[in-house]
């Protein structure tokens, strides 16, 4: 990862979590990298991971559904950008944000081949946007896009991404509208948008995760305020009590936030969740996280903190629902 620049969610709160269920397999399919995970109206939980039949559908009772876009989802090697030169990681699926609409419609984006892709509830690809396997920064291209978040009328955001360092808003029918940002830490700027999620405010809630902050803007880009000094985070979703809840993932922490960007809670707990990168709240309160588990490959090493239970767990793909136990 890049250079710190805001302290690590070391602390705890005083109320913690509990493992309800966790899958490191379903229906004889291993999870390898668990990046995304998404609820619908009727309860049923979606997954991507980035390893065979790479996006699933759950019933609410967790057991296996359908899995979803089979024919559309094909293996590519991404490239890390992180530093001077572009390094070429492996042949897999390079499955990264999941989206829910309010229609159902599943959203996911793919960093390898610079595309976002919309299924239907029953599986249809509706709409694919990018170009397949050419990175570019305009209308018809994306560089690496991470996340989409959808409004109630349909126009949908994209954050772009690792590659560019832009949001860009599109309408319904998937005609680009425009887009703001650029590489800074600026307001307004970003380094690797990760993820963007509506707040029951109607504003939008973004993890400026390299700058370790939240930016909030207006649905016409118009920035907000920004929220400074948190750390790293992969994943954020407005949840259904109203709140924010976040992961951060090198830390293995799960956050609940309130609309000011006040830290509620932070929930940190030996072997809980390794490198959690996706989050779900349902309307019963349980938090679904998308655990990664790849600590190595993101950070090239365990923080010497770590427990040695953690450290066991460090490779760790899956998908968990927690619960508040007290």
């Amino acid at each position: 990862m890049f250079p710190v620049r805001a302290p690590s969610f070391t602390h705890r709160s005083g109320t913690n979590l509990r493992i309800e269920r966790r899958w490191t397999d379903i229906a004889g399919i291993t999870l390898d990298r668990v990046v995304g995970v998404g609820l619908d109206s009727r309860g049923r939980i979606y997954l991507a991971h980035r390893g065979e039949h790479p996006v699933l559908r759950l019933h609410p009772d967790g057991s296996f559904d359908r899995e979803i876009g089979a024919a559309h989802l094909r293996k590519s090697i991404a490239y890390d950008l992180r530093g001077p030169v572009a390094i070429p990681m492996p042949l897999r699926h390079w499955m990264h944000g999941l989206h829910i609409d309010a229609r159902d419609n599943l959203w996911v984006t793919d960093v390898s081949r610079h595309l976002v892709m919309k299924f239907s509830p029953d599986g249809e690809l509706l709409l694919t946007l990018g170009t397949d396997g050419i990175a570019g920064c305009d209308a018809a291209h994306f560089s690496q896009p991470t996340h989409v978040c959808v409004l109630p009328d349909g126009a949908f955001f994209v954050t772009d991404g690792y590659g560019n360092s832009r949001i860009a808003k599109f309408d319904a029918n998937g005609k680009f509208l425009f887009a703001w940002g650029g590489p800074g830490t600026g307001d307004g700027e970003f380094h690797t948008p990760h993820v963007i999620t509506l707040g029951r405010d109607e504003r939008l809630y973004m993890t400026d995760r390299e700058n370790d902050r939240i930016q909030v803007f207006r649905t016409d880009g118009t920035h907000l305020v920004t929220w400074p000094n948190l750390h790293s985070i992969d994943g954020l979703i407005a949840a259904p009590d109203g709140f924010l809840y976040g992961a951060a993932g090198v830390d293995g922490a799960i956050l609940r936030l309130d609309l000011t960007g006040r830290v509620l809670d932070c929930w940190k707990q030996p072997g809980m969740v390794v490198y959690p990168h996706g989050i779900a709240v349902a309307p019963d309160g349980a938090i679904y996280v998308a655990e990664t588990g790849d600590l190595w490959q993101v950070t090239g090493r365990l923080p010497a903190e770590r427990s040695l239970l953690e450290r066991a767990g460090a490779e760790r793909s899956a998908l968990t629902r927690l619960a508040r136990s007290g």
